[in-house]
């Protein structure tokens, strides 16, 4: 079996300190380049019940093109959000999935698109 090892900060208190994310790379069910992985830990509650708060989520930054239905990290506000990609009215959007943060609505235009989400750890 592959394992894959990403490294990424947790903040305890006024500290960051690194932890480890292993995982089986059979996992990730797409084509993906090794070298443009990450991790990162989701802070909100716009995208439950999908992705809860403290979250885990490994993305792909070599995978920036719109795919409709597809969870993305992009970057608008000088804030990365995580979001999914939704055609309405043949427009292309990334929404949020909870209910109650249906005003978190951005166009394409309006956002860099940072990388695609491939795998999502809810309880670790």
């Amino acid at each position: 079996m592959n394992t894959i090892t990403l490294e990424y900060f947790e903040q305890k208190k006024d500290q960051f300190e690194k932890q480890e994310l292993v995982f089986s790379s059979s996992l990730i069910k797409s084509s993906f380049e090794l070298q443009s992985l990450f991790v990162i830990k989701v802070e909100g509650h716009s995208m439950e019940p999908l992705i809860q708060n403290n979250s885990l989520v490994v993305a792909d930054l070599s995978q920036k093109e719109f795919e409709g239905n597809a969870i993305f990290l992009v970057y608008k506000n000088d804030r990365m959000w995580i979001k999914k990609a939704a055609l309405i009215d043949n427009q292309k959007y990334f929404v949020s999935l909870n209910h109650g943060y249906e005003h978190l609505v951005y166009p394409l235009d309006e956002v860099r698109v940072v990388a695609k989400v491939l795998l999502i750890f809810t309880s670790l």
